[in-house]
């Protein structure tokens, strides 16, 4: 089961239950309206229905969870199965401020993905790859190659100072260093800051390695397209 964003709802029944849904289908890779017919309640806590999609007319299990007075929850609709499109990444709130256009670009790039137009998601990805590099770098280096450019963001950006900082607030003096002196008076507020501390040390160090590591891997084995116009033969040889 897939959480379906209210964002997707289309238009509701006058009990506010979804009468069409726009998304991605899982059955024929398109963006396309899901149209409703009658919502079944059961054990009066889900309520369930088929949507078919109006492109190729393949039906999708929606689930909608029900609150004890019978109306449904907020944020409590699924589907199944999931949505054939792509989310959008976790933590890409922090891309606005960054820069409004390349947030703008990379929303383009996920559009385009989830309609799969694979060429001009990917020309709008190495956009957004290439202005990120631009946002990171000084004015002297933007007019260099792409590549030479991502190289260079190891110098130019300071990718110890998340550490640095974690170092500063487990520090003896710091925030965090000076509630380790009594245990007992630690809340949960202080326990879930530094629960969150060490998930987002393990994203760091642990998980971003990895799956780099992974992603080279795949794209290092991944089948190269053949260019058009080009031979898939030999070439003649001299006579």
């Amino acid at each position: 089961m897939q959480l379906v964003k209210d964002e997707h709802v289309q238009s509701r029944f006058s009990n506010t239950f979804p009468r069409t849904v726009e998304m991605v289908c899982p059955f024929c890779l398109k963006e396309a309206v899901f149209e409703t017919g009658t919502w079944q309640e059961h054990g009066r806590q889900v309520a369930a229905s088929e949507l078919t999609c109006a492109r190729c007319e393949e039906e999708i299990l929606f689930v909608q969870l029900l609150q004890s007075d019978g109306t449904r929850k907020e944020g409590g609709l699924y589907c199944y199965p999931k949505s054939g499109g792509r989310e959008p990444m976790p933590g890409v709130e922090y891309l606005q401020p960054l820069s409004a256009p390349l947030a703008r670009s990379y929303d383009s790039a996920l559009k385009l993905y989830n309609r799969a137009e694979w060429g001009a998601a990917a020309l709008t990805v190495r956009h957004v790859i290439a202005g990120l590099a631009n946002r990171l770098l000084g004015d002297d280096k933007r007019d260099m190659a792409l590549p030479r450019r991502l190289e260079a963001l190891a110098q130019d950006v300071d990718l110890a100072r998340p550490l640095q900082d974690v170092a500063q607030l487990l520090a003896p003096g710091g925030t965090f260093g000076r509630q380790f002196e009594d245990e007992a008076a630690i809340d949960k507020v202080t326990a879930e800051l530094l629960l969150e501390l060490a998930e987002q040390m393990i994203t760091y160090l642990v998980v971003l390695p990895g799956t780099m590591s992974d992603l080279k891997s795949r794209i290092a084995t991944a089948p190269v397209p053949l260019r058009r116009g080009s031979s898939s033969g030999s070439g003649s040889g001299a006579a």
